[in-house]
């Protein structure tokens, strides 16, 4: 599915020149910056996941049993990440 945007949507011509020298397109620049940020979030998940899992080696924590449901957000939000970058990549 594609959307169309064309409301207010201008590339200055320097900035166009420049696209066409170095033989990228705009949408594959946005493509690359949306990979970007969704390569980010997924960074974040993993290393705050990574960093609770090992502060908690050897240990019972109750309270992170109680909070279930948080980490199982969290896991859902990392999954979904994951799927993004991947639709990304395929586009």
């Amino acid at each position: 599915m594609t959307t169309h945007i064309k409301k207010d949507f201008e590339i200055p011509d320097e900035l166009m020149n420049i696209y066409k020298e170095m033989e990228v397109s705009p949408v594959g620049l946005l493509k690359n910056y949306a990979l970007n940020l969704v390569n980010g979030k997924i960074h974040k998940y993993e290393e705050e996941f990574r960093r609770k899992i090992d502060g908690m080696e050897n240990e019972e924590n109750f309270e992170w049993e109680d909070d279930l449901s948080d980490w199982e957000f969290a896991v859902e939000n990392l999954e979904y990440w994951k799927k993004k970058a991947v639709e990304l990549q395929r586009e």
